[in-house]
């Protein structure tokens, strides 16, 4: 959707049908919350990447993201934020009391469990994947650490048959991320996946050796719970929410520590023992975020303001 006509319909339109068919409350899921409304509004607020990275927007998605939005969530009645620490960002940059403001933390679809061994060669063969590998989830730009992880899988001390995969669409500032493989001395062994369909995606988490995941900003990273439910071990930064997701189920590093990434991921493909460890204890802690609890969450949040 263009940014005119997600203003429009977020503005306007959404309102306009609320009032038509006499809501009770309007809730809005993302984005930015109707300014002049009539009926009590919940706006969810996933992340403030716009306000804490504008510098990765054009110029007007820039206003969108980084002003604009913001200046809405003043508006909502009542704010939801997927974690802790998106709640403390909509605190300090927008300034709306943390009163105002409920955690409601994401789930797990069902669907994120261990892949059987058929399940799993099917997966390796339709995206003819390399039998030993990392991977890595998400849009492929900088602020996710893409780079970091180039450069630790280039510097570690793995066996010359384990594979880095970076799957996801490329995104802002692509042409960093392009620099940095050129100039990987193992850029034979990193594969570039592009988007991978939904039906994929447990296969892919149960086939990788482990899951990397170095972001340097959350609003809550789900792909790390996604792997942890496939039983797949996870290595994740300690920034933003990702220590509320990870728990101790993930070894967490610092997403600008090439040397501890490297380490962190020789450790884990190279010893299975510790691999299993973290496996377990990331299918338990995956166990704790269902939708279900979300739901609960939500639906708290309505009796408040419709009381």
């Amino acid at each position: 959707m263009r940014l005119h006509e997600r203003l429009c319909w977020q503005q306007w339109l959404v309102p306009r049908k609320a009032r038509k068919i006499e809501a009770t409350l309007l809730h809005v899921p993302g984005f930015d919350a109707p300014v002049l409304r009539s009926l009590p509004t919940i706006l969810t607020v996933h992340d403030l990447i716009g306000v804490l990275f504008k510098k990765n927007f054009p110029p007007i998605s820039r206003f969108y993201w980084s002003t604009w939005l913001p200046f809405t969530i003043r508006f909502a009645d009542l704010i939801i934020a997927d974690s802790d620490a998106t709640r403390r960002d909509i605190t300090r940059l927008t300034n709306v009391s943390d009163e105002r403001i409920r955690v409601v933390p994401l789930g797990v679809d069902r669907r994120f469990s261990p892949a059987s061994q058929a399940q799993i060669q099917t997966c390796k063969k339709q995206l003819d994947l390399p039998d030993k590998f990392i991977l890595y989830l998400g849009t492929l730009e900088p602020r996710k650490g893409v780079d970091t992880l180039i450069d630790a899988f280039s510097t570690s001390m793995l066996d010359e048959d384990v594979w880095l995969v970076l799957a996801g669409k490329q995104a802002w500032f692509w042409d960093k991320i392009q620099n940095r493989l050129d100039a990987s001395p193992r850029s034979n062994r990193i594969k570039i996946l592009g988007y991978i369909p939904d039906e994929f995606l447990p296969a892919l988490y149960s086939a990788a050796r482990v899951f990397v995941f170095p972001s340097r900003y959350e609003g809550f990273g789900l792909p790390v719970l996604e792997a942890m439910a496939c039983g797949t071990p996870v290595i994740c930064s300690n920034a933003a929410s990702l220590p509320e997701v990870a728990g101790d189920a993930a070894v967490q590093i610092s997403p600008d520590d090439v040397r501890g990434l490297a380490d962190a991921i020789t450790a884990t493909v190279s010893n299975d023992q510790f691999a299993a460890n973290l496996s377990a204890k990331g299918l338990s802690q995956a166990g704790k975020f269902t939708w279900k609890n979300t739901a609960r969450g939500v639906m708290a949040a309505y009796k408040e303001v419709v009381k």
